[in-house]
């Protein structure tokens, strides 16, 4: 189905998706309609519904849409935000991989559709709920390039509470300009734009042409070709991606920015452009975030993983009015310049990882979502070891713990939503599994598998870096190439079951038993560090349990690093989790 040669061609995922993610939006919207009563009745009215088929990204391709493999998207759109609106048109180009009549795009009810072409002529189309049925003028064979446009305007769905639920941002500077932007993860593109609206199909190039006040700057993914002075006091920015992208990648940031150009030497030889779009009083602080932090952050990702992706781009980061997300060349943050207790910002250094795991790599179901999510948070510790040392490391890990909720398995089977995919344990307990691989495989095996987890087996420092999709499957296959072991019973306990393993101990008569009890009683042959009065040994566990001769009187501890992911008391079962989560809200 992937034609151009940057993508990885695989079989299309199926999925099926609820509403889970729109009624939790709905639910959002009801408690914002209450607490605007008091000052409009017609506030409840001011924020619609998201149609269901538009609530959800990457829903199983229709017979339409698994004839086409879109190769070029061009957005070009005027914001207006006096009244919070946007115009203009959407097109997307699509090489045809069987024969069709028709071809299919997605956008929200909510817009007004005024005409829809095909080759820059009218033609006829139907729309049942999101979806845009666009007829061709003939049948279109195998091979061709049929390239539809649809012109459009209206309100822009609002997000309630982005990132987490998505649409556009409508804000103000501390100086009272207009600071606009979208993040649309989890209901995607089609938010806002004419689209396929799936991870599975990313675009060769995207040309976002985007019309905005005079004094505002529109800031997104790609290189700025040129801005355009226009009539009654508008410019024009016309920008140019011209790598592969994720739809829900593409953002629109819009504020009276100010940018910070820098750049450094990857690795690989490559010059990269680095543009940090900040706000006029942040630009001082940015400046340093760069000096200080960003350049120790994509060293360390650069020695441990590989070269930045998108070096014939850029590296952007936006300040942006919610807290961040991983828009590819241009990633939100909105943490204001504060570094952590932890000596740098893991906001910033979460969202760089994605470049990576996410936009080099991407998941190709939902249900590996935590390639993208575990990977993602446990570059932070990692970091910090490889910055600060050991009690750093850990002080991380040991947070991220406390946070684990066992409520679902990381790798549900079957087709789900996005909100399931998105579920708070793909973060810690994905992280937590890549920390106890690390030490049970060692450090050099572990990073050999996640660089071809990333680049493929056979990646050379100078090759052309080739985003390509990924499944947990295909990750423990080359764990196990790696090793010449078989780590299949580590995955299928931490990834597939909810309950974490439970190490069960008992010291009598000189001897310390060791039983491992994992639900279903299925193979989980995890040894365990041990230390006998400061002295540890890794003491195998097999099925049916371990013992092994203690001294009389010794001082003994279990794993006295955390180095095995395992129940522990210090945190509570599912049920306590959820509450001890709802109290701290």
């Amino acid at each position: 189905m992937m034609s151009a040669k940057r993508k990885v061609s695989f079989a299309r995922p199926v999925l099926n998706h609820t509403s889970q993610k729109r009624t939790n939006s709905t639910l959002l919207n009801k408690i914002l309609c209450l607490a605007l009563l008091t000052s409009s009745l017609s506030a409840c009215n001011a924020i619609p519904e998201l149609d269901p088929i538009i609530g959800d990204t990457g829903k199983p391709f229709s017979e339409v849409a698994q004839s086409t493999d879109v190769i070029d998207y061009a957005i070009d759109l005027e914001i207006f935000p006096s009244s919070q609106s946007i115009g203009g048109s959407g097109s997307a180009t699509f090489l045809i991989t069987k024969a069709t009549s028709q071809v299919e795009l997605k956008l929200d009810t909510r817009f007004k559709i005024d005409k829809v072409e095909v080759g820059g002529l009218v033609t006829t189309y139907s729309m049942t709920g999101g979806v845009i049925t666009i007829d061709l003028p003939k049948v279109a064979a195998k091979g061709d390039t049929v390239t539809a446009s649809v012109f459009y305007s209206g309100k822009p769905h609002v997000a309630l509470n982005a990132p987490w639920d998505g649409g556009f941002v409508w804000s103000q500077t501390p100086t009272g300009k207009d600071w606009i932007a979208t993040a649309v993860q989890g209901e995607g593109c089609d938010l806002f734009w004419p689209c396929k609206d799936h991870y599975a199909d990313k675009a060769d190039t995207t040309r976002i042409h985007l019309t905005v006040p005079d004094g505002l700057v529109a800031a997104t993914n790609g290189v700025l070709q040129k801005s355009v002075p226009l009539s009654n006091n508008r410019i024009r920015y016309e920008w140019l991606l011209q790598v592969p992208a994720s739809d829900y990648n593409i953002a629109l940031n819009i504020g009276p920015y100010k940018r910070i150009q820098k750049s450094y030497t990857s690795v690989n030889g490559q010059s990269v452009p680095i543009e940090f779009w900040a706000l006029p009083q942040s630009v001082d602080k940015a400046t340093t975030m760069i000096d200080d932090d960003l350049m120790h952050q994509i060293e360390f990702f650069e020695n441990m993983i590989g070269p930045y992706p998108w070096y014939t781009e850029k590296l952007g980061f936006v300040e942006t009015p919610h807290l961040g997300m991983e828009h590819q060349t241009i990633n939100a943050y909105g943490k204001k310049y504060v570094r952590d207790e932890h000596g740098f910002d893991f906001l910033l250094h979460h969202e760089l990882a994605h470049e990576w795991f996410g936009n080099v790599m991407t998941h190709e179901k939902l249900n590996d979502a935590w390639l993208h999510e575990g990977f993602g948070l446990y570059m932070q510790p990692a970091y910090s070891l490889f910055r600060y040392g050991e009690a750093a490391y850990q002080h991380r890990m040991y947070e991220s713990y406390l946070g684990l909720v066992n409520c679902h398995a990381i790798v549900l089977d079957g087709e789900i939503t996005s909100n399931q995919a998105f579920n708070s344990d793909i973060y810690g307990k994905g992280g937590w599994t890549l920390h106890t691989l690390r030490w049970l495989i060692g450090d050099e095996k572990f990073w050999q598998a996640t660089r071809y987890l990333v680049y493929g087996e056979d990646f050379e420092l100078n090759d052309e870096i080739t985003p390509r999709y990924r499944n947990t499957q295909e990750f423990i296959d080359i764990v196990n190439k790696v090793t010449g072991d078989d780590y299949t019973w580590l995955f299928n306990v931490y990834l597939k079951q909810a309950e974490l393993p439970n190490l069960k101990t008992d010291i009598a008569a000189e001897t310390l038993t060791l039983n491992w009890q994992v639900p279903g009683n299925v193979d989980f042959p995890m040894p365990i560090p041990v230390s006998i009065n400061g002295e540890i040994n890794v003491i195998d566990v097999p099925a049916g349990g371990a013992s092994i001769a203690i001294p009389r009187g010794a001082r003994v501890i279990v794993d006295p690093e955390m180095k095995v992911l395992r129940k522990l008391p210090i945190i509570g079962s599912c049920e306590e989790n959820l509450a001890k989560r709802a109290r701290r809200k």
